[in-house]
């Protein structure tokens, strides 16, 4: 099992794709594991493709929290220097955008182009809420009852209605078993929850910038891609048809078609 011990962490990592191709390097959203970009990965063969799972997910160790994204781009950091990876693209979806977007406002020198999908640069009232509740299940109905809760926010309508086993109790236990401890889903959401305004650090991003949103994520709205897009100096929007929270399983082939224009490689 490739790891890699990088800020006194132990981070679980996968390098997949031909040496010599363009790397392209994944932020998983806030629960994931490196598995849930499989979907994605045949449309990405002429990437070398970095998936990790960041503190607290997945198969990396999970130390004491809360873990805000500016820890997680310092991983990241460390992460890519200890690969050895000097040159690479990097997408960020959810709460691994908000990562990416702290991390590319440092104005790192290897960066080359930026991907945010469905996410938000900063924590308003409404955020703040819908996250907050997320926190409160966790602690009322632990996991079983955070994923109950947060399944409305992140599955987009067509796709829920196309596909209701999702709601299902087979459905739900299989993420509940797939799912960080309740103690790691707490320091995740608490370090999100701690996350500041990155509006005004996003003049600094040099990279050129797509970002999308998904026009029925309930949870992140295409106004905050907008604010995100009018934040960075060049950087595009654009808006995902009849997609939810989830882009990459939603609508796989939509999203690599996107992905694969912006960094203007063959699928």
């Amino acid at each position: 099992m490739p790891e890699q011990v990088v800020n006194g962490t132990q981070l679980f990592y996968r390098l997949d794709g031909p040496e010599e191709a363009p790397c392209l390097v994944l932020l998983n959203g806030i629960f994931q594991r490196t598995e849930a970009w499989e979907p994605l990965m045949p449309y990405l063969k002429n990437f070398r493709v970095l998936r990790y799972d960041m503190r607290g997910q997945g198969q990396s160790a999970a130390p004491p929290g809360p873990y805000p994204p500016a820890q997680h781009a310092g991983d990241l950091a460390a992460l890519l220097e200890a690969l050895k990876i000097p040159r690479y693209h990097l997408l960020g979806l959810s709460n691994g955008g908000v990562v990416a977007q702290v991390y590319a406002a440092q104005q790192p020198a290897g960066l080359e182009k930026l991907i945010l999908v469905c996410t938000t640069p900063r924590l308003d009232p409404l955020v703040r809420a819908k996250v907050a509740s997320w926190r409160q299940a966790l602690a009322w109905g632990g996991t079983r009852g955070r994923l109950q809760i947060a399944l409305p926010w992140i599955w987009g309508r067509a796709y829920l209605e196309a596909h209701p086993e999702i709601a299902d109790e087979a459905s739900l236990a299989q993420m509940e078993q797939a799912a960080p401890t309740p103690e790691a889903q707490q320091n995740l959401l608490d370090g999100f929850l701690a996350m500041e305004d990155l509006r005004p650090h996003l003049k600094r991003v040099k990279a050129p910038t797509l970002v999308l949103s998904g026009e029925d994520d309930l949870l992140f709205p295409p106004c905050y891609g907008q604010e995100i897009a009018a934040a960075i100096p060049q950087a595009t929007h654009r808006v995902l048809p009849q997609v939810g929270h989830v882009a990459p399983v939603e609508d796989t082939a939509g999203l690599a078609g996107a992905i694969l224009r912006f960094l203007e490689v063959q699928a």
